[in-house]
């Protein structure tokens, strides 16, 4: 009995031990990240204190979702109709009110978008702004009204308007930062850091990208979209390098890191990182005759783009911040020949269908904010 006790006792005493060093490193961790980075050329770069800072944040946004998909209809080898399907899924200008906040280099955001209903867009993000790297894990949820197209020759062309679409798209992206002694990436963007003098940098990044397409399986639709399209998915993996510039327009110093009431400080930034896909894989979602089927559709290499500008004003305590970013993201596949293609809800092909797909999923946010660290 004495030895299960002291059994237990030891046990417990490691385990003790054990998430107290886990703690103390986790802390040595924390307070690492959060300190003065000594790198700096104090030259270039102002280092206010590493604090809180809350903002309300006004954003207004450009989403664009479709699919372009040339198509040929055959049968015994000979090509019966060829055409055109064109679906606009999201095309759609939204207001968004939302809150942010963050210590350090982290900040989160979260906004919704008004005017809207019940059916609110949200959008959530991450950010670590730090001297030697950027990153941002980014969410949204896109409700709009979409339409479809089909052209083929020697038909009637067709149309289907104002069906309701869902989207939810995942985005990871980073970039390291070259001259991150001289140059500083969030003193346009979250006010963290000063620029004092201009400058730029090189940039090398990745993105990694999921997004979600729902579309209704109403039997009007179904038959419509020929190919019995209720939604695709898409994944993309993509890499790239680019250029960031900081110009400064007007500066005046702080008395101190901790002293910012003089502070005076407008920066004007211009970020361009063209970007290849190298991993661009899809998965297009049809209604047959037992329920769905998920038809994957490899892309090949294609080119996309992160272009972003952005003003910061730092008034003492105050940091009032514009922005524009643009994220272009499309997909290309080779020519897909489908034998089982179901033409018509039954899972009967009276067809065999070879088409390309060309899609792009993309959006423009235009931003302002205002902040306020302590």
């Amino acid at each position: 009995m004495l030895i299960l006790i002291a059994a237990g006792a030891w046990f417990a005493f490691q385990q003790e031990s054990q998430a107290q060093s886990f703690k103390e490193w986790g802390l040595k961790i924390w307070n690492k990240m959060m300190a003065p980075d000594k790198n700096l050329d104090s030259t270039y770069v102002f280092q206010p204190f590493k604090g809180w800072n809350v903002s309300p944040t006004y954003k207004a946004r450009w989403d664009r979702i479709g699919i372009d998909a040339p198509i040929r209809l055959e049968m015994d080898g000979e090509t019966k109709v060829e055409g055109e399907i064109r679906l606009k899924l999201i095309n759609d200008v939204t207001h968004h009110i939302g809150v942010g906040g963050g210590y350090g280099p982290i900040r989160l955001g979260y906004s919704v978008a008004v005017g809207k209903g019940n059916k609110k867009d949200r959008h959530f993000s991450f950010d670590w702004a730090d001297t030697k790297f950027a990153a941002q894990l980014y969410y949204s949820n896109i409700h709009d009204i979409g339409s479809c197209d089909i052209d083929l020759k020697g038909f009637v062309p067709g149309e289907v308007k104002d069906f309701p679409v869902t989207a939810s798209i995942w985005r990871v992206s980073g970039f390291y930062i070259f001259n991150h002694k001289k140059f500083s990436y969030p003193s346009a963007y979250t006010g963290k850091l000063v620029q004092r003098k201009s400058a730029g940098s090189f940039l090398a990044g990745a993105k990694f990208l999921n997004g979600n397409v729902s579309l209704p399986e109403k039997k009007s639709i179904v038959s419509s979209l020929m190919l019995n399209l209720v939604g695709y998915s898409t994944w993309q993996a993509s890499i790239g390098a680019g250029y960031s510039f900081n110009w400064v327009l007007y500066h005046r110093d702080a008395e101190s890191g901790k002293n910012i009431r003089r502070l005076r400080n407008l920066t004007f930034n211009i970020t361009a990182i063209p970007q290849l896909t190298v991993v661009n894989e899809m998965r297009m979602s049809h209604l047959i005759k037992d329920g769905e089927e998920k038809v994957p559709v490899h892309g090949r290499l294609w080119p996309n783009a992160l272009g972003k500008v952005g003003l910061c004003y730092a008034i003492g305590h105050f940091y009032i911040n514009g922005s524009f970013e643009f994220n272009y993201n499309r997909f290309r596949s080779g020519e897909l020949t489908q034998n089982d293609f179901p033409s018509t809800a039954s899972g009967e092909p009276e067809y065999y269908y070879k088409l390309n797909v060309l899609g792009h999923l993309s959006n423009c946010v235009g931003s302002f904010e205002v902040h306020y660290r302590f």
